[in-house]
């Protein structure tokens, strides 16, 4: 059982606009709150706001107008990121690392013990691979390495961007029990244009870009 308390309510935007060019904004007047622990799925076209709503969320990205919080925290607040996790879409890791110095360096970032993140490497098929560069992996075995670093260590809000690309049916089958079983005690975003089947969601949401209001939901 964990002792990690978390908020009621993991992630809430309100009213916000924002965008990279002031004369094209991204998303217009976007308010939603999504609840301390549970699945929710994160949809819409190319180009509607998916990844400008990560960036967001992640505190990279301050909005031009309104709030985003993670928690009773501002998303920039330099506290949000021990309680946030996110993944996003393109992997970054260090050619000439190994997978074994990946995952120590991130989980010595967190202030954990990398042993979690080996067990989880091994589980993903990486056991072999661990003292092996990461320029000599698969496409499908950098992602698995680049999802275990992302989400080491206790978290109240996780977000994955198109987090099953490149990966084999063993490696969709684990990350989507993962997810499964972080959405018991967490918030767990997920952001796909199309995402496997065996995933379920408890909410559904559908950015419309800049159309303004509160995205459309399905519970």
């Amino acid at each position: 059982m964990r002792e990690t308390k978390h908020p009621e309510t993991a992630l809430e935007l309100k009213s916000v606009t924002a965008g990279y060019d002031q004369s094209a904004p991204v998303l217009v007047d976007l308010s939603l709150s999504l609840p301390g622990r549970g699945l929710t799925l994160v949809s819409g076209r190319n180009g509607a706001g998916k990844s400008t709503f990560l960036e967001l969320c992640s505190g990279y990205l301050p909005p031009w107008h309104g709030q985003v919080r993670v928690g009773d925290r501002d998303a920039r607040d330099p506290q949000s990121r021990s309680v946030r996790r996110v993944c996003r879409t393109e992997v970054s890791l260090y050619p000439s690392m190994t997978v074994r110095n990946h995952l120590t360096f991130a989980a010595r970032c967190h202030g954990i013990s990398p042993d979690p993140g080996l067990k989880r490497a091994a589980l993903y098929g990486l056991e072999k691979w661990l003292d092996h560069a990461a320029k000599e992996l698969s496409t499908g075995n950098r992602r698995k390495l680049w999802l275990t670093m992302c989400t080491l260590g206790e978290f109240a809000l996780v977000m994955l961007d198109e987090p099953f690309n490149g990966l084999d049916s063993a490696g969709i089958e684990l990350l989507s029990a993962e997810m499964r079983a972080w959405s018991a005690y967490a918030s767990v975003v997920l952001i796909a244009h199309d995402p496997p089947a065996i995933v379920a969601a408890d909410t559904i949401i559908t950015l419309d870009g800049c159309s303004g209001g509160s995205p459309g939901s399905e519970e």
